[in-house]
């Protein structure tokens, strides 16, 4: 039995505003209504829906990078769309992340803030119960919770266990972990690329008796290694954490075997990326505790109190201890970061430098421009031009 488009509404509708998920109906991949309980001045989708419409099971989900997900229901040429939602709020540097994503001006920011703080924090075996819902409307089908769960891949090749890995396979194994390791520690981009040219051949334990699911297994042990070999190197745990949660995200949503090599050459190198950058700006405690809080409150124009607060400081001995230490004043070593980061922004040409300039804080391009110049000695535009 199929339900006529107007039930749909009115069922997408009521939904929306029991759940205060937004939801979308397409049809023929044309967005027809979107309901929410607050207009979405930046719709979140737009970020993922290349990935959303290769799903075409009737009923399924997707868990983005930064954890929040979708639920997805097609039925002939109607597909619905429910989300984002998440387990948790986000916080301020994180809306305001998702804002410079989604090319919101600072004109726009409280009112896009409003609408995404509007959208519920809703676990994902609910979301998953909506569009078991849904999807019985709309096909006739009784979907449970239990036929959710991780299925095992469609491709049936098989790893033997009749051949197991020799004395020698371990102890090499071993080397070439121990090698990978100390590139991330050490932050060498220019090793880990010298090293990635003649990468031997690795023949890792038996994880799995699945090709997919032993590659998975593997990028997940790997990922972790990592990510502790970077912590060990001055990289916080919270963005440690955070950006293997991340990439082993990325590796669940992953089902072809091609991508797995790529994937785990992106991981290795933005590792070794972020301890390189550490090392560059930092070379202490003090240093590495204000470059972190900096980086975790980059929108926001940050103030020294604000930071002596957060060290357990008085404003007065924090900027004079910065001073006779580094031989700068601490505001000068807050625009740095701040600049440095603007670099890294500047190679998007799809973000323009007054919403670049937005997203650090800035209180005017002008002022950014300036700071940026008297840093780098030439203007944003000639950087990116460069």
């Amino acid at each position: 039995m199929k339900a006529f488009s107007y039930d749909i509404d009115y069922l997408c509708s009521k939904m929306s505003d029991m759940s205060g998920l937004p939801i979308r109906i397409y049809r023929n991949d044309a967005l027809c209504s979107v309901y929410s309980v607050v207009p979405l001045i930046a719709d979140p989708i737009l970020l993922h829906l290349d990935v959303l419409n290769e799903y075409h099971e009737h009923v399924n989900y997707h868990i983005t990078e930064d954890f929040d997900y979708y639920g997805i229901i097609n039925s002939d040429d109607l597909r619905i769309v429910l989300g984002p939602s998440r387990n948790s709020p986000l916080n301020n540097q994180e809306l305001h992340d998702l804002a410079f994503a989604l090319n919101v001006s600072a004109r726009d920011m409280d009112a896009f803030k409003l609408s995404i703080q509007s959208i519920a924090p809703i676990p994902l075996d609910s979301i998953i119960q909506m569009i078991c819902t849904i999807n019985h409307i709309l096909n006739n089908e009784k979907l449970n919770l239990s036929d959710f769960q991780i299925k095992e891949t469609k491709i049936q090749e098989r790893i033997s266990y009749e051949q197991p890995s020799s004395t020698s396979d371990i102890y090499k194994n071993y080397n070439i972990e121990n090698q990978v390791l100390d590139i991330v520690r050490s932050g060498n981009l220019a090793s880990l690329a010298s090293w990635i040219q003649n990468a031997p051949t690795v023949r890792p334990g038996i994880l799995s008796s699945n090709v997919l699911r032993q590659n998975k297994n593997t990028f997940i042990v790997t990922t972790t290694l990592i990510s502790r070999a970077a912590i060990e190197a001055g990289m916080q745990l919270e963005d440690s954490f955070k950006l293997s949660d991340s990439f082993i995200q990325k590796c669940e949503n992953t089902n072809d075997l091609d991508s797995f090599n790529a994937l785990q050459y992106e991981m290795v190198y933005t590792f070794t990326k972020e301890v390189s950058k550490l090392t560059e700006m930092t070379d202490d405690r003090l240093s590495n505790e204000i470059y972190h809080y900096v980086l975790h409150h980059i929108s926001d124009p940050i103030r020294t109190r604000e930071i002596a607060d957060h060290l357990y400081m008085s404003r007065s001995y924090l900027s004079t201890l910065f001073k006779k230490q580094y031989g700068k004043n601490l505001n000068d070593y807050i625009h740095e970061i701040k600049i440095s980061k603007a670099k890294e922004l500047l190679q998007d040409h799809s973000k323009s430098i007054i919403l670049i300039s937005d997203y650090l804080g800035y209180s005017s391009s002008s002022h950014f421009n300036r700071v940026f110049k008297q840093i780098t000695g030439i203007s944003p535009k000639e950087y990116r031009k460069a």
